[in-house]
C-alpha cells in the first residue's frame, strides 16, 4: 500500500469534504455557467471534483491513489453528480485530451515531475482555458501546518510565472491563509496562488 492509499484508507476524509476555499473563490469569479471540460490533478478523495461537477462541469479526476479515487466516486454518488476518475502516476502522465479548466490544488510533486506536468498543462488547455493552482510555498516549512517536508516539492510564484509565461496571468501571489481542510491541512499556512488564462 502506498503512502496515499494508506492516508485515504480510513472512513473519514483526510482533507475534509468541503472544496478548497481558493478554488471556490476563483470558480465564483471566473467560471461560466455553461459546462466546461475540467481536469483535476492530484484530486485525492473527490472534494474539489464533486464541487465542480455540482456546478455542472464535466470533471475528470486523476490521482495516484486508487483508494482515494474510490472514495471520490462514492462521494459523487452521495452528492448525485457524475465524475470520471483515473488512477495514474503523474511522473509520466500524458494529458491526451483538451480541457477548458485544469485544477491543481495542493498537488505537490518533485520538481522534475512538476516541470513535466506543467508542460502538459500548457499544451492541453484549450485557447481561453483556465488554470487554477494552489500549493504550499517554500516558507511553509516554518509553519508545519500541512504539506510536504521536502523543499523541492514546494512551489514558488516565480516558477509558475516562468513555466506558464505564454498564458495571461489573472492572479498570482504568495500569502498567508488559514487552511482548514480535514486532519492534514490545519492552521495558518503560506501558500502560492496562481490563476492564468491561455
Amino acid at each position: 500500500m502506498n503512502k496515499w492509499d494508506e492516508r485515504y484508507s480510513g472512513s473519514e476524509y483526510a482533507y475534509g469534504l468541503k472544496p478548497n476555499a481558493f478554488l471556490v473563490e476563483q470558480a465564483t469569479l471566473l467560471l461560466p455557467e455553461n459546462p466546461l471540460r475540467v481536469l483535476s490533478l492530484g484530486e485525492g478523495e473527490g472534494r474539489n471534483a464533486t464541487y465542480l461537477a455540482g456546478l455542472g462541469h464535466q470533471v475528470h479526476a486523476v490521482d495516484g491513489s486508487a483508494v482515494g479515487l474510490a472514495k471520490a466516486r462514492q462521494l459523487a454518488t452521495e452528492r448525485k453528480v457524475i465524475i470520471t476518475t483515473q488512477v495514474a502516476d503523474l511522473t509520466d502522465y500524458k494529458l491526451d485530451l483538451a480541457y477548458d479548466l485544469i485544477v491543481m490544488i495542493f498537488c505537490h510533486l518533485a520538481s522534475p515531475v512538476r516541470t513535466h506536468i506543467h508542460r502538459q498543462i500548457l499544451s492541453s488547455l484549450n485557447p481561453g482555458g483556465l488554470l487554477i493552482y494552489q500549493a504550499y510555498s517554500p516558507n511553509q516549512l516554518k509553519y508545519g501546518t500541512g504539506g510536504p517536508d521536502q523543499l523541492d516539492m514546494l512551489v514558488t510564484l516565480e516558477e509558475l510565472k516562468q513555466n506558464f509565461s505564454p498564458m495571461q496571468l489573472l492572479h498570482g501571489c504568495i500569502r498567508e491563509r488559514e487552511i482548514k481542510e480535514g486532519t492534514f491541512h490545519t492552521g495558518l499556512a503560506e501558500v502560492t496562488e496562481f490563476v492564468a488564462r491561455k
